[in-house]
Order: structure tokens, then sequence, then C-alpha cells
């Protein structure tokens, strides 16, 4: 592989490392802020996809800066966690935004009760 091309898939691993990462930050903050419980779970969903995306980032850098066979065997694990945090995140964001117009209907039932 040609330095060029080599720099240029090292540049853009680093990219998706670091949006990815600060988007699981940014979702990890906003469970963190929320009261509401399926927002919550929907926040750290997303935050658990993203931080698969990370790995699978991070994985690719090390590999091409570091080609032996200690970090072809961490990649590979490395892979296979975040495949696995992005299958589920996709699944469980799925799922809790589908729900979380029930919560919103649920939540105002009771800011209404509690006002009365």
């Amino acid at each position: 592989m040609t330095p060029e091309i080599m720099s240029t898939l090292v540049a853009i691993a680093v990219t998706m490392m670091i949006i990815t990462l600060i988007f699981a930050i940014l979702n990890i903050a906003r469970a963190f802020r929320t009261k509401r419980d399926v927002r919550k779970a929907y926040h750290k969903a997303r935050s658990r996809f993203y931080f698969g995306l990370f790995m699978i980032a991070f994985m690719l850098d090390q590999v091409l800066l570091f080609p032996t066979l200690v970090t072809y065997i961490i990649a590979l694990v490395l892979l296979f966690f975040g495949i696995l945090n992005i299958m589920y995140g996709h699944k469980a964001s799925k799922y809790f935004k589908g729900n979380l117009p029930i919560e919103n209907k649920a939540w105002e039932e009771f800011e209404q009760q509690k006002r009365n």
C-alpha cells in the first residue's frame, strides 16, 4: 500500500473516531440529564451504537499503523465487540424510539395531574 493511501485511510479512521466519540459522549450526557426513563434508555442505546462505531474505527487505525499478529488478534476482539455494540444499540434505539410517543403522552398526563 502506498504511503499516500495509508495516510489517507489513517486520517479517515481518526476523523471517524473523533466524530463517533463526540456523538457517544453527547448521548451519554443527554441520558444523564433527562429524568424520563424511556428517553434515558434511548440515549444510552444510541451512545452504545456510536461507541461500537468508535471501536471499529479504532481497530482500523491500529491495524493500519501497527500490522503485527498481536494487533490482528486484538483487532478481531475489538471488531467482535464493536459489531455487538452496533447491533444492540441499533435494535434498542429502534425499540425505544417507538415508545417515546407513549412516554411523552404519559408524561403530559402526569404534569397535568401535578398541576391540578
